[in-house]
């Protein structure tokens, strides 16, 4: 165990550091906060390399620390700086990002994709949903809010660290899924989608859903059976992360 009790110690500093986006890819590694997300990210074997305590936490919480896992005790007056709740609990996790480079889709399983959806709440919902509809995974195209942002590890609430996360996936990409198998079902609301509900969405598939202003790409769209969810109320759409959930619930009930 290290003690800090300086903004100015390097390790610090470099926990700090990864707050920003381009740190976080720079280097590989990325924070999680909270009793729960800190052990869920254990209780999946993540790659951690530090777990960061306040004083006040190492000496009052009772934590089943690793033993792979350099622990840091920060004192309380420097600790919250690092984080990025408005009410720290007094530990973080710095892990390393996934190796996704050698990823290929299971043809036994779902997925969704997710067309440049921008906000890491969405996102970290999707990924939520994902997990509890017992899809294979979630994979994300370029312009999708970060992965690795504290916002979207916290929406995930968990499943983060339970299904598989693929980023930086094209349209060429989904294409070349299509010639393993795979249906790609897109949500969208144009003349020649049909109703979810009549729509052939079971295994092996993958459901993809748009940005949250305009919808899928031109790209992804021309791969898509376009579907779509009636709207009964006034409202002019579902939430992103509403849709997907609906429709990977439907892909899981016709899958039994």
């Amino acid at each position: 165990m290290v003690e800090i009790k300086s903004t100015s110690n390097p390790k610090y500093k470099y926990i700090k550091s990864l707050s920003a986006k381009k740190a976080r890819y720079k280097n590989g590694e990325y924070t999680v906060e909270g009793i729960k997300s800190v052990s869920d990210a254990i209780a999946a074997g993540s790659d951690i390399r530090f777990i960061a305590v306040s004083d006040w936490f190492y000496n009052n919480e009772s934590f089943d620390y690793p033993d792979n896992a350099e622990i840091l005790k920060i004192s309380d007056s420097i600790f919250d700086a690092l984080c990025d709740t408005t009410t720290p609990q007094g530990i973080l996790a710095v892990i390393k990002m996934r190796d996704t480079s050698g990823f290929l889709p299971d043809i036994a399983k779902s997925y969704v994709y997710c067309d440049g959806v921008n906000d890491p709440g969405n996102l970290g919902t999707i990924i939520r949903t994902a997990d509890a509809a017992g899809f294979g995974g979630v994979i994300l195209s370029d312009g999708c809010a970060d992965l690795y942002s504290p916002k979207t590890v916290r929406a995930s609430m968990g499943s983060f660290f339970n299904i598989e996360i693929i980023p930086a996936k094209s349209a060429e990409d989904l294409e070349k899924y299509m010639g393993m198998g795979f249906k790609i079902i897109g949500g969208a609301l144009s003349d020649d989608s049909v109703d979810y509900r009549d729509a052939d969405m079971s295994n092996p598939v993958i459901i993809a859903v748009g940005n949250e202003a305009n919808g899928l790409s031109g790209a992804v769209l021309r791969l898509c059976r376009k579907v779509k969810i009636p709207i009964f109320g006034k409202a002019e759409s579902l939430n992103v992360s509403v849709a997907a959930g609906i429709l990977m619930y439907e892909s899981a009930r016709k899958s039994i």
